[in-house]
């Protein structure tokens, strides 16, 4: 399966192991986070650790099936496992933040949100724009 890769093979496991590493400091500063009087803060203990050798294990395989283009049923899985950690990641945090400020932190979302799908939306264009150029070879 290695042997199929739609990129250069080097590329492609430089794209496993930085995606894979990420991914498993994610899920060891998700472990990490603790509540305190000013705020939250960052404890590393053995518990950090063990996140980010299990995440590793966790994501390493989904990241190696996504880039080389593994089974169906397989990159379903993987996908889905690994939306629902950036998901987390994301979210995660929000429970050490106190209600009265929910409104206006979901605002600041709502407008990145906004800011985002509009540069989607503008990338997207440009692909489209520049596929046509290059399926029509007269303009």
């Amino acid at each position: 399966m290695a042997n199929d890769a739609k990129f250069d093979p080097g590329l492609s496991r430089i794209m496993v192991i930085c995606l894979t590493l990420g991914f498993t400091v994610l899920i060891a500063s998700m472990e990490a986070l603790r509540v305190t009087q000013s705020g939250f803060a960052f404890a590393v203990t053995w518990r950090t650790a063990a996140a980010l050798a299990i995440g590793a294990m966790i994501v390493g395989p989904c990241f190696y099936i996504l880039v080389y283009s593994g089974p169906r049923l397989g990159r379903k899985i993987a996908t889905f496992v690994i939306i629902a950690i950036g998901v987390t990641g994301f979210f995660y945090p929000l429970r050490f933040v106190p209600r009265e400020k929910m409104s206006s932190i979901f605002g600041g979302l709502a407008l990145a949100i906004g800011a985002l799908s509009m540069v989607a939306a503008f990338v997207y264009l440009l692909h489209r724009f520049l596929s046509n150029k290059e399926n029509d070879p007269d303009q």
